[in-house]
């Protein structure tokens, strides 16, 4: 039987690969760093009193912390693992763990830097998207077997370096994260009636202020470290400046310049008529709904 250990296994994400793994036959022992063994019990899992022995013994060890941990507890626990064995991440963030896991990772120790672009609020992986950042030489072994089962449960599975991995999460996370949090410190700040709105809502605007509630329901905590992503500073700034732009024009009533920034935008964009079906079929089910 395989055996893997989790660290971070008491948290929301670390607990979701716990039942997983734990449904796939893995013999499953999660640690945390606040000790809380009544997680473990909850799951039917083992807590790793001795979380160096279970390092050393376990065949898979996946890093599930916040980010600004995961790099120290990579340096802490690589070493110890025997070759043969795999440590895996799950951070959305890839450039720092995998260096990490490179760097302290002993000779015959397999890597793979795993980010599951779904939270733990799903019932399984099944639709979703996992992207795996392999690296080469070191995770000829692993990366198959993780994969051919991910992809065995519906997952749909993307591969990408590390840096390209980042770029891409600046945008498709950190920005997406840091426009809707925005658009939700606004409504605090106009102390607008969010309730009341909703009688005078259209589809798309209910649906639009749904989003602003689902990130604001989520843990702060791993919001926030989700804006450290190095490439997303860039991304922030470019938006804010390009808020700025728009709201120039608007102020100054310069109507023009409003209209272009759209087509430019829009040109750019590309593929909006076939956005607009998309988003229209979405539409119509919260209308069914």
């Amino acid at each position: 039987m395989t055996r893997i250990l989790i660290l971070g296994g008491t948290g929301e994400t670390g607990s979701w690969f716990a039942r997983y793994f734990k449904e796939k036959g893995f013999e499953v022992s999660i640690w945390g760093p606040r000790g809380r063994v009544e997680v473990a019990e909850r799951l039917g899992v083992r807590y790793a009193t001795d979380r160096q022995k279970e390092v050393e013994t376990s065949d898979i060890v996946l890093v599930s912390v916040l980010i600004e941990r995961t790099v120290e507890l990579i340096r802490e626990v690589a070493p110890r693992m025997h070759a043969g064995s795999l440590l895996m991440d799950v951070t959305s963030i890839k450039s720092g763990p995998l260096k990490a896991m490179k760097t302290y990772a002993p000779k015959g120790v397999e890597v793979l830097g795993t980010h599951p672009m779904f939270g733990p609020t799903m019932p399984n992986m099944h639709g979703q998207t996992i992207i795996l950042t392999p690296v080469k030489g070191k995770s000829e072994k692993w990366l198959p077997i993780i994969r051919s089962m991910f992809e065995s449960d519906g997952a749909k599975i993307e591969t990408l370096d590390a840096d390209e991995h980042d770029e891409i999460m600046a945008v498709v996370q950190a920005l997406t994260h840091f426009a809707y949090i925005g658009i939700g410190a606004t409504l605090k700040s106009l102390d607008f009636d969010v309730e009341k709105s909703r009688r005078f809502m259209s589809p798309v605007y209910e649906i639009m202020i749904d989003f602003v509630g689902r990130i604001l329901d989520q843990n702060p905590e791993l919001y926030a470290s989700i804006q450290k992503n190095p490439k997303a500073m860039r991304a922030r700034q470019t938006f804010v400046a390009e808020c700025m732009r728009l709201c120039e024009r608007a102020d100054a009533s310069d109507m023009e310049g409003f209209k272009n920034i759209m087509r430019e935008a829009a040109e750019h964009y590309g593929g909006t008529h076939e956005a607009m079906e998309r988003s229209d079929r979405i539409i119509r089910g919260r209308i069914e709904e």
